[in-house]
């Protein structure tokens, strides 16, 4: 996606290490208080993330705001674009996302540290985005998805009537992180982090991943997310950024977990790829307020997605199954209607795919793919259709 697809449950994990901001130096008991068992051991290193956390959150959501990965909304009233209380969206976690979540109980301090530093820079997903990677690819934690990943990119290359042969597709494997070099890079190329605090936190993590309970760096939390870049980002001491679209082991791992590991590979690729379709045309619509544009450039990318699953000369998978899928992925939807990341509500994103499923299943002759901007300018006429207003009480 363009841009995370899922933090919005981050911010539940965060909230329950919320602990972790505070400096060791700020906590007190009162000389009548009641014994108290004693803290946790904390290391060196787990104390320096500690005591800077704060300002490493705030640094981290502004350079990702710039490269359009906002992890926390950014709330503006003026950027206000539609009214929520007349949409029906429902607080309830997806079972994906329960799914996923670590047992954080079991956890050390330190591991807990090096888990929230990972959440706050989205590493994995970095490190494949804009560094070198180096081939053989594969997908899935243990490369189960390779086979299917690679199929529906060529697939879907061959599919759309865009420019496609320097769209270059990573795998985002949190195990990468196990190198504190490249978490450091990470830091301080990217956040342009300060180098000695950035150092800290590389060793910390790269330490603490080591560990079952961090599963060698494949926890699905630490890259469940996809995402397509259109390149030319200028990455200091690498030159130009490329054209790709990471694809984390996470979030093939999470849908495999609900049995689901049939059609989310091929879903959430061919959503990302409709990004890539949207930047060769230019789709994007910069002149709409960035709550609006996103919401526009997501349920556009459902659209794509729905159109090459269902399309006979598309992976023509059944509806049915694609509704399954639907169902579950799209309550990764948000309400964040003043979000510059606001995807669309669930309901908005499930009826972007039945427009475009049914599309496909209209046309005639039945061969026929739609040229990328025809099906652009059928999804504008839709458009206000699809997200006009459903709240039922």
């Amino acid at each position: 996606m363009r841009k995370s697809i899922v933090w919005s449950a981050v911010a539940g994990l965060g909230l329950s290490l919320g602990l972790l901001a505070t400096p060791a130096s700020a906590v007190g008991v009162a000389a009548a208080a009641p014994p108290v068992t004693a803290a946790p051991p904390v290391s060196a290193e787990a104390q320096q993330v500690i005591d800077h956390l704060p300002e490493m959150r705030a640094q981290a959501d502004a350079v990702r705001e710039r490269l359009g990965l906002p992890d926390n909304p950014v709330r503006d009233a003026l950027l206000n674009a539609i009214d929520p209380t007349q949409y029906e969206c429902s607080t309830a976690t997806p079972a994906v996302l329960t799914a996923i979540l670590p047992d954080v109980a079991s956890m050390t301090i330190d591991q807990l540290t090096a888990l929230l530093t990972i959440v706050i820079y989205d590493i994995p997903l970095m490190d494949a985005l804009y560094f070198p990677q180096q081939g053989p690819f594969t997908f899935g934690a243990r490369g189960e998805f390779t086979h299917t990943v690679n199929k529906t990119f060529e697939g879907l290359k061959g599919f759309w009537d865009i420019p496609s042969s320097d769209v270059e597709l990573v795998p985002a494997h949190g195990r990468i992180m196990l190198d504190a070099e490249r978490d450091y890079r990470v830091f301080t190329v990217l956040y342009g982090a300060n180098p000695a605090q950035s150092r800290f936190s590389a060793d910390l993590i790269a330490r603490e991943l080591r560990s079952p309970v961090l599963g060698w760096g494949d926890l699905p939390i630490f890259s469940f997310n996809a995402f397509a870049a259109p390149g030319g980002e200028d990455v200091p001491g690498y030159g130009k950024s490329h054209r790709r679209i990471a694809y984390g082991d996470g979030v093939l791992d999470g849908f495999a977990r609900v049995g689901l590991s049939d059609v989310a590979p091929s879903a959430i690729l061919a959503h990302e790829f409709g990004h890539q379709v949207q930047f060769s045309d230019g789709l994007m619509r910069p002149e709409l307020a960035a709550p609006e544009a996103s919401r526009w450039a997501e349920l556009e990318a459902d659209a794509f997605s729905a159109y090459f699953l269902t399309h006979g000369r598309g992976e023509s998978m059944n509806w049915k199954r694609v509704h399954d899928f639907g169902q579950m992925f799209y309550q990764l939807g948000d309400c964040g209607f003043t979000s510059a990341g606001h995807h669309g509500t669930p309901n908005q994103r499930m009826n972007s795919a039945l427009w475009a499923a049914g599309l496909a299943a209209s046309l005639r002759p039945r061969g026929y793919i739609l040229p990328s901007r025809t099906f652009n300018d059928l999804f504008t006429t839709q458009y206000p259709q699809l997200i006009a207003p459903d709240a039922t009480t």
